[in-house]
């Protein structure tokens, strides 16, 4: 732990930061995966938050367009329980989850299930789709 950055050596406070960074993402992603439940029960009302984008915004600085992403993808992911699951248990990332959900169909998804736990944690998946050149 580093109590003085400026008197840190490098290395450390290297991988302080990164370490952090790191625990930054898998706190968010737990805390998106939270967001359709405190939506559907209107819990965000007993802390005095107007909406569940107030709450979302104060609370974890989530915007409103992540929050909606969040509540559609995790709708749309009723009829896939294990990928369901992954989002609400904050296993991966809102957007590793709408670049995957669309291909995975009822029928498929339990047999795809272990093959997107491999893509989900490998770090190489591409941000953007590959655009094929014809």
């Amino acid at each position: 732990m580093v109590t003085q950055p400026a008197t840190s050596p490098d290395s450390i406070l290297l991988a302080t930061a990164i370490r952090y960074g790191t625990q930054a993402r898998l706190w968010r992603n737990k805390f998106l995966g939270l967001l359709p439940e405190i939506n559907r029960r209107k819990l965000y009302e007993q802390r005095g938050f107007s909406s569940i984008f107030e709450f979302a915004f104060k609370t974890g600085g989530v915007s409103e367009e992540q929050v909606k992403t969040v509540i559609r993808t995790e709708e749309s992911l009723y009829d896939k329980p294990q990928l369901h699951s992954l989002l609400v248990n904050g296993e991966v990332s809102i957007n590793k989850m709408v670049r995957i959900h669309s291909i995975v169909t009822r029928e498929n998804g339990s047999a795809r299930n272990g093959a997107m736990r491999v893509l989900f944690r490998d770090r190489s998946l591409p941000v953007k789709p590959e655009r094929r050149c014809s």
